[in-house]
């Protein structure tokens, strides 16, 4: 994909009230017109430019600005796109351009929620609000809106597959996780919490959500801890990594938990080589980040500031059934 030629720098922002706008909308969950006064940044009639910061190039992102681009397409609404490749410096980079090119929103999958503030200060000062993706952040005052995924709620439900799953008898988890950082920590500290007794947490170690390098971590885990039963980890890229390692050791008693739900995740757990995941997929992400940045924008009534991704618990009982990956 390549960005849509940019409007020309320096263009006259429409309305100057766009921040105003996202400051005073309640916090999660509620929507535009909860309070009866957000007026329209901008009129219904008159186009919009939407910004898009994207933080990688691996599936999930690409699938996430497929889906931003065909619902923009869908809605008249044009959509220019940048991608930092993992690094906070070319976000903060890719936003500053964004400001230059005046356009309405920026909507940023970030490399981490941590290092984004300034960016949003950034965006702030300049009257153009920031959107989320996949996380939103602590102060939401700053921001127009986010569609989350509910990453705690993605841990505890693994969690609770693990605990039923091995029904109550003395196992071993090891996790391979993402990058250390908001998101990955809060999904992590989750499924650590809704272990049952019976359940030990024998190796953690992240791997940067990059399938080489989960290979190797999950080629350290088997010697360090041969006993693993289960294996938790962050996306299902990795999780492709950690399953070429277990193949290579002849390690098929052990089951992988991941995130994702992407048609080679659902094939594999068809197959019976990843046990569970969770599916919330970059389509839902794309499709009602556009949909809601347009609406907070217009000020539609019923526009929710925040909203959650809608989340599906995958294993081979149900893969048949889980929801479309990408565009």
């Amino acid at each position: 994909m390549h960005a849509t030629p940019g409007r020309i720098p320096g263009r006259p922002r429409r309305l100057a009230t766009t921040l105003a706008l996202a400051v005073g909308l309640a916090a999660t969950g509620c929507s535009v017109d909860d309070g009866g006064e957000a007026a329209a940044t901008v009129p219904a009639g008159e186009e919009l430019t939407i910004g898009f910061v994207n933080g990688n190039s691996i599936e999930f992102h690409t699938c996430l600005q497929r889906s931003m681009q065909a619902r923009a397409d869908r809605a008249g609404v044009e959509l220019l796109t940048a991608n930092s490749a993992m690094d906070p410096a070319k976000e903060l980079s890719n936003i500053d351009d964004m400001i230059v090119k005046r356009v309405d929103a920026i909507v940023v999958q970030t490399v981490n929620i941590d290092s984004l503030e300034g960016g949003i200060n950034r965006a702030n000062r300049a009257k153009i609000p920031i959107f989320l993706t996949s996380v939103a952040s602590v102060d939401q005052s700053k921001i127009l809106g986010a569609v989350v995924t509910d990453v705690e709620k993605v841990g505890r439900e693994l969690g609770a597959w693990l605990v039923e799953d091995s029904g109550g008898e003395a196992v071993e988890v090891g996790i391979v996780g993402g990058a250390p950082g908001a998101a990955a920590d809060l999904m992590n500290d989750a499924f650590k919490q809704s272990l049952g007794d019976s359940v030990e947490v024998v190796f953690d170690q992240p791997a940067l959500w990059q399938r080489a390098k989960a290979q190797d971590v999950a080629e350290n885990l088997l010697q360090a801890q041969p006993g693993v039963s289960y294996i938790f980890v962050h996306n299902e890229d990795m999780a492709f990594g950690v399953l070429a390692a277990l193949k290579a050791a002849g390690r098929d008693d052990i089951k992988i938990l991941t995130n994702g739900g992407s048609a080679a995740g659902i094939e594999a757990i068809s197959a019976g080589d990843i046990a569970v995941t969770v599916s919330n997929t970059p389509k839902s992400i794309g499709e009602m980040a556009i949909d809601n940045v347009v609406g907070l924008l217009r000020a539609t009534p019923g526009t929710k500031k925040i909203v959650n991704v809608p989340e599906t618990l995958v294993t081979r009982e149900n893969a048949n059934e889980a929801p479309p990956y990408c565009s």
